[in-house]
């Protein structure tokens, strides 16, 4: 599997998921929460993280998405998607350890784990943990590094916003 094929799936069941968890339209942090600090959160994560593993050489993907299929509902999340294929500056098991001290900082409460059924096999940070789904709320992180790539995704719990603002270009004058 290439490597746009597999962040398409990763997103598409990220949707599926949090298009079936309960209370997915619940924001925990209160309405003070808007799209642009959503956005700099998980910026902030991942430019620690990879800072922590590799500071260049990453693609980054970030896209609006509605909370709802109801186009009258104001409410969205982010979806954000990076990853790098070049050559690690030491060990998987060692850079993984130190993203993982990076989100701690950051307060998410998570353990490395090993999945060897992914080709090539990798090390795992998620939040919350690797393979049980999303939060309450729909929000999830995950950081895999692997021997030739590392990818980093986050998708956000829902928070007002109007998509069409958020989504549409900005005229030019």
């Amino acid at each position: 599997m290439n490597k746009r094929t597999y962040v398409a799936a990763v997103a598409l069941l990220a949707v599926l998921l949090t298009a079936c968890s309960p209370g997915r339209d619940q924001n925990p942090k209160g309405p003070e929460m808007t799209p642009e600090a959503v956005k700099a959160q998980i910026t902030e994560l991942y430019e620690a993280s990879a800072a922590a593993i590799a500071p260049d050489g990453w693609q980054v993907d970030a896209s609006w998405l509605a909370c709802s299929d109801d186009s009258t509902a104001d409410g969205v999340n982010l979806l954000f998607a990076a990853s790098r294929s070049a050559p690690l500056p030491g060990e998987p098991a060692d850079l993984i350890t130190q993203a993982q001290l990076v989100w701690q900082k950051y307060g998410h409460d998570v353990s490395v784990e090993r999945d060897t059924n992914l080709t090539p096999p990798r090390w795992v940070l998620s939040d919350p943990p690797y393979l049980t789904g999303a939060h309450s709320d729909g929000s999830y992180y995950l950081l895999d590094v692997s021997e030739s790539a590392v990818y980093f995704r986050a998708y956000s719990a829902c928070v007002p916003g109007d998509i069409f603002e958020l989504t549409s270009p900005t005229p030019t004058p």
